[in-house]
Parts: C-alpha cells; sequence; structure tokens
C-alpha cells in the first residue's frame, strides 16, 4: 500500500490558522495499515498545511512513546488490546474502553478545540464526544467509512450482538450533525436510516501518485492473481483455495499470492494443502508499500471475494497501479463502485466458479485490460484522490469555524 506522506496540494485559498481541531480514531497509521487510518494520515497533514494545530486521540498502540508526527499531538485514552477475536470480529470491551477513554478527556477540554473529527466505528467513541461537547457547540463531524444494514449486523455479530449494533448504529446517526462518506450508495444508506443531517459525499480514496512510480502496462508472463487484506471472515480469505483450484482447471500454471496475516491464516493454509495447492500458493505476510506496489506490477489480477467492503481501499490501489480486479458482486461490497467491467477489472458473481471466471477474464484480456486499467487510474487519480478528499474536509472545516472565536467557544450549531 502506498506510503502517505504530507500532501503537497495546496489549500492556500483555505486557511485554518490559528485553529484547534481534535481528530478521534483507535488505530493509527502507520501501526495499522487499514484504509481509515490512512485517510486520517493524509486529511491531517492536510488540517496541518493549513495552519491547525492537530490532537489525534488514539488507543495506546506503541510500546514505549507514540510516533513522530510534525505539527500533531498524539494522545492515548485507552490501553493496547486486541480488536478482534479469532473469527475476525470487533471485541466490545476495546470499543468501550477506547469511548470511556475518549469522554474523560474530552469532558476535561470542551472548550479547546474548534471542531473534531470522528470516525463513526467503533460507535462509542462517536457518542462519548458527542457527550462531552454537549452545549458548547463546537462542531463534530463524523466519517461513515461503512452504513451496514440490520441483516449484515446479525451475519457480522450473531442475532442478539447484531440487533444492539444496529441499534446503536441508528443511534449514533440520530446524534450526527455533520457527515462525511466515500460513496453516494452510503449517503443513501444514511438518508435511509433516519439521518437528516449534512452529509458530504467526498470524492473518493484513490492513492496519491507514487514518485517515479508507472503502472505496468504489460500483462505478466507467469498469470498470478493476487489477494491483499487481513485474513478474516468478512474479507472472504477462507474462500481463496477453492477460488484457484476452480480457475486452476482451465488454467493449470495460475498461482497464487496472498498477503497480510489474521486469525484465518492457518485454516486457509490447511485448505491449500489439502487441495494439493501448496507449490501454487505464496503467503506473504504483511509486506512495505514498495514491495506491494511490486506485486501489484506482477499480478495479472487483484481478487476481493469480500463480504463487506465500505469503499475498496486495495481495489483504488490495485488500479491506481495498473492490475485490474475481480470483485465479488455481494451486496455489502461496495467496492464494486470503482470497477467498470471490462475496463479496469470485473464484478462477479459471488460464488467460487464465478470468481474463478473472472480471474480467468482477467488474464485472457491480457494487455488490453491492463492499459484500460492504467488509463482509468490516471483519468480518476485527482477527481476520486485521497488528496483531494481531504482538500474538501478541510475546506468544509474551514466554512463552520472561520467565523466562530478561537479554540472553541459557545456556539448554536
Amino acid at each position: 500500500m502506498n506510503d502517505v506522506a504530507p500532501s503537497n496540494e495546496s489549500v492556500s485559498d483555505v486557511s485554518l490558522e490559528g485553529r484547534s481541531i481534535c481528530v478521534v480514531y483507535d488505530c493509527l497509521f502507520p501501526l495499522t495499515h487499514g484504509g481509515a487510518e490512512r485517510w486520517y494520515r493524509v486529511l491531517v497533514d492536510q488540517i496541518v498545511a493549513a495552519g491547525a494545530t492537530v490532537t489525534y486521540v488514539t488507543r495506546r498502540q506503541w510500546t514505549t512513546e507514540p510516533p513522530n508526527w510534525p505539527g500533531v499531538q498524539i494522545v492515548a485514552v485507552s490501553r493496547a488490546s486486541q480488536l478482534y477475536d479469532s473469527e475476525g470480529t470487533r471485541r466490545t470491551g476495546p470499543a468501550l474502553a477506547f469511548g470511556a477513554g475518549t469522554f474523560s478527556w474530552m469532558a476535561h477540554r470542551r472548550h479547546e478545540f474548534d471542531a473534531v473529527v470522528v470516525a463513526s466505528f467503533p460507535f462509542f467513541s462517536l457518542l462519548a464526544a458527542r457527550g462531552a461537547l454537549l452545549g458548547t457547540g463546537i462542531p463534530v463531524f463524523v466519517d461513515y467509512h461503512e452504513v451496514w444494514s440490520s441483516r449484515y449486523w446479525r451475519t457480522y455479530a450473531g442475532r442478539l450482538t447484531g440487533t444492539v449494533g444496529a441499534l446503536v448504529q441508528r443511534v449514533c446517526i440520530k446524534a450526527s450533525r455533520f457527515a462525511q462518506v466515500f460513496t453516494p450508495e452510503s449517503a443513501r444508506r444514511l438518508r435511509s436510516l433516519g439521518f437528516r443531517g449534512d452529509v458530504a459525499v467526498l470524492p473518493g480514496l484513490l492513492p496519491s501518485k507514487r514518485e517515479g512510480s508507472a503502472p505496468s502496462l504489460m500483462q505478466p508472463e507467469d498469470p498470478m492473481v493476487l489477494f491483499v487484506g487481513r485474513h478474516v471472515k468478512h474479507k472472504g480469505v477462507a474462500l481463496l483455495p477453492q477460488i484457484l483450484a476452480a480457475a486452476r482447471e482451465s488454467l493449470p500454471s495460475l498461482k497464487m499470492t496472498v498477503v497480510s496475516d489474521g486469525p484465518e491464516r492457518v485454516s486457509v493454509e490447511s485448505e491449500v494443502d489439502r487441495l494439493g495447492l501448496s507449490e501454487a500458493v505464496l503467503f506473504t505476510g504483511s509486506v512495505s508499500d514498495d514491495e506491494l506496489f511490486d506485486l501489484f506490477a506482477r499480478a495479472s489480477c487483484t481478487i476481493v471475494p469480500s463480504l463487506r467492503e465500505g469503499y475498496g481501499i486495495v481495489v483504488a490501489e490495485s488500479v491506481s497501479a495498473g492490475a485490474p480486479v475481480v470483485v465479488a458482486d455481494n451486496p455489502e461490497n461496495l467496492a464494486t463502485h470503482l470497477v467498470e467491467s471490462g475496463v479496469n477489472g470485473f464484478v462477479v458473481e459471488a460464488s467460487i466458479r464465478g470468481m474463478a471466471r473472472g480471474i480467468l477474464a482477467a488474464v485472457a484480456a491480457g494487455d488490453s485490460l491492463r492499459r484500460s486499467t492504467a488509463e482509468w487510474g490516471a483519468q480518476y487519480s485527482t477527481t476520486k484522490s485521497i488528496d483531494r478528499s481531504a482538500e474538501e474536509m478541510v475546506e468544509r472545516i474551514s466554512a463552520l469555524v472561520r467565523d466562530a472565536p478561537l479554540l472553541g467557544g459557545n456556539r448554536s450549531l
């Protein structure tokens, strides 16, 4: 995944000079590498570039000192803990602890900020921030990276916990005044669940251009399908061995590279062994951004069998590097919105055979699909970029705080 450095984009026409902004999320890049962490890295850098000071409230993820982040104070309000259980489901305990820590810390500083940006999930930190700032009028901007249906909540967390989760999500939506999403579908879902505030659909999360790197326009000589993602249930990682086996019935030379790690890795490796695919599958674990870019260049396509994606950061990174994608058409997989079938990949039936056929189609399309994928990435690299989304967020924050007294103060928002 691409390195995230301070953005060079100009925000000279927007100023947050003298303002104090708080960002709240329980993960921190580069200690974790999810799409939300990368978003906050780019956003915070642009807020700082616009003249503001930033406090980043998070969970402790370091052993000695927090990472050095110029212009940013990093504050831990809860201890280090495992966020996910053995099946890759978010644990409630750490979310509650982070919410309680956020409330306690922010309640003592409720007039020190001009605006707060908080991720909707885990929900308790959003409720904590809203509660701690009640009556101050300080605007709270909520990033809805994902909006789940009640049915998916029950699938994800079980009938009882899922029902409670869906209810808490509705409460959070009702408590939100300013919301940001990255797809029109997420905006529609917010409205359908009762959101009545101001929602902005930001352009996207396509990665920044890599200096000195260009997408590969040539189909690799040796066919290889790439998977990138945490090894958890909703990423569909357990399906990979069967997908590969099905595709190899028609293309025996096809191999697979599996990047990252997670609780399902052991069972996936066991299934690979059972199917006699050990020589055809490489498990890399975590890789650097440069290594990942090289893997995209060597991949015939990237497979995204996810049951759920709020945006599809891997899809964005893959097509930006010139590697077409094969994405499962699951109802909660919003990564499909980044795919134009036959142009930068294929949206396929969410079945073993459907995904195998998608891989074979990507390999067969050869150089022409790679070229059109690179052209698609170049066309949207600015208009759908993470940098452009951050610029719009800086403008959004500035529009609300420009006439307010410095360092918080009473407002009537």
